[in-house]
């Protein structure tokens, strides 16, 4: 829909929709301040904000919305509390991984590890990499069965690593 830099669109027969493309935004890691802006703004139904920012190799994003009850998620639950939004017990509460049936598309999408994450995952210290991998494996086998890939564990085993607010 925006095929032009900078751009606007407001979406037709949804009051208050809009998708705007532009270089305005706070980031959400400031190592990349050196870099180019490009992000998208949706305006959503609901007062739901979405910003994406994109980057040559991937994206980052902002959702803010009203609290609506029920929601949890990698994030948090959005209770207002940090404490309780570790990645352990976000894994406790939701699992490693989305699990098949609830999955909202029709396929998990590859995961590809890159240098630096496999750096950070040579880096992770011994005793936490042994509770990652034995994490990983049950939660993991627990969403998506007992053959789970090791692109899919070693994944897991970062967010178990360096995932960690606490």
């Amino acid at each position: 829909v925006l095929h032009t830099f900078p751009s606007s669109y407001e979406v037709p027969g949804v009051a208050g929709a809009s998708i705007t493309y532009n270089t305005d935004g706070t980031l959400v890691d400031g190592a990349t301040k050196e870099f180019q802006r490009h992000i998208i703004h949706m305006q959503l139904p609901s007062d739901v904000r979405l910003t994406i920012l994109r980057w040559n190799n991937y994206v980052d994003f902002r959702l803010s919305m009203r609290n609506t009850g029920g929601i949890d998620g990698a994030c948090g639950n959005f209770n207002g509390s940090p404490s309780d939004d570790s990645t352990e017990l976000v894994f406790q509460r939701d699992g490693a991984r989305v699990r098949q049936e609830d999955l909202l598309f029709s396929h998990r999408t590859d995961v590809r590890l890159t240098d630096t994450v496999q750096k950070l995952l040579d880096i992770c210290p011994a005793e936490q990499l042994q509770k990652a991998k034995a994490e990983c494996q049950q939660e993991m086998s627990d969403a998506l069965g007992p053959q789970v890939p090791e692109i899919q564990l070693k994944s897991c085993y970062l967010d178990v690593c360096f995932g960690s607010n606490e």
